[in-house]
């Protein structure tokens, strides 16, 4: 199967002609240009997703889709390519992805409603909240503790925070 032109690709459907690479890719995912030389598009790795967090994106590609779910780590989606699309050398939890939480200006908390959904999900204690005088405490994300793995995304009423590379 041939490799699409995605540039054409984007172009066709009134987007930049340059390829997206802010997609979220499964967790040990090779770099993204490696990561589209080896991948096959087969949905192995979808399909060996527990949590069904895997979908397919622009090309056919494999992207995690956060508003499903959370990613838990397990490497079903690791041990389930067979086109070598994952790095395998170092499946540590913190070598999975460099994504960086970010709360948006839409957070209930940061508007003075009372909401903690984020940080009672987050099992790496990376959010936290800061007491304010007179107000509402808003989160605090402390990327150095964040896995990336979602579940601030999954749990959030109001879709404000986002995981970007």
């Amino acid at each position: 199967m041939a490799t699409p032109n995605l540039g054409r690709r984007a172009f066709l459907r009134g987007r930049s002609p340059r390829y997206n690479k802010t997609a979220i890719r499964p967790p040990w995912s090779r770099s993204i240009d490696s990561f589209i030389e080896h991948c096959t598009r087969c949905d192995d790795c979808a399909e060996a997703c527990p949590e069904n967090i895997i979908i397919k994106g622009d090309g056919g590609y494999p992207e995690v889709d956060f508003s499903r779910g959370e990613c838990t780590f397990c490497k079903q989606c690791v041990e389930g390519c067979t086109a070598d699309a994952f790095s395998t050398k170092n499946n540590t939890i913190n070598s999975a992805w460099a994504l960086q939480a970010k709360v948006l200006s839409t957070c209930l908390s940061i508007n003075k409603v009372t909401c903690r959904s984020c940080g009672d999900h987050c099992d790496a204690g990376a959010i936290r909240f800061q007491l304010k005088v007179g107000g509402v405490a808003i989160p605090i994300i402390e990327n150095e503790h964040c896995t990336g793995c979602g579940a601030c995304v999954y749990v959030c009423p109001s879709k404000s925070i986002t995981l970007t590379a």
